[in-house]
């Protein structure tokens, strides 16, 4: 991989802070390099999945608004813990992607 991919496929992965799933779909499809859209795709991958928590952690948190009521906290804990464990994820998730990014310029 040159330079020029390196970059490309390091982008791919720090989009994560500015256009997540924009900046790697663009990559993808106007670089021929097998490498660098092989990055594309894990970069996207991993924009993907926060979203997907995110929907999740969503749909949770309407079916335990429905769920509360007077005597039970159990839906107020379960959101609560699900928010927690979604923002985690998406921390490493962020960690991952600046670490990847990192080691593809290394790399070139």
């Amino acid at each position: 991989m040159n330079r020029n991919q390196a970059i490309i496929a390091s982008l791919c992965y720090f989009s994560v802070f500015i256009a997540p799933i924009i900046v790697p779909i663009v990559a993808y499809f106007v670089v021929n390099e097998k490498e660098t859209k092989r990055h594309a795709i894990r970069s996207l991958i991993s924009h993907i999945v926060p979203f997907v928590g995110w929907l999740f952690l969503f749909i949770a948190l309407l079916g335990g608004a429905v769920a509360i009521d007077g005597d039970s906290l159990l839906p107020v804990f379960v959101i609560i813990g699900g928010a927690v464990i979604y923002f985690l994820v998406v921390i490493g998730i962020i960690i991952w992607n600046v670490i990847q990014g990192i080691k593809v310029l290394r790399e070139a």
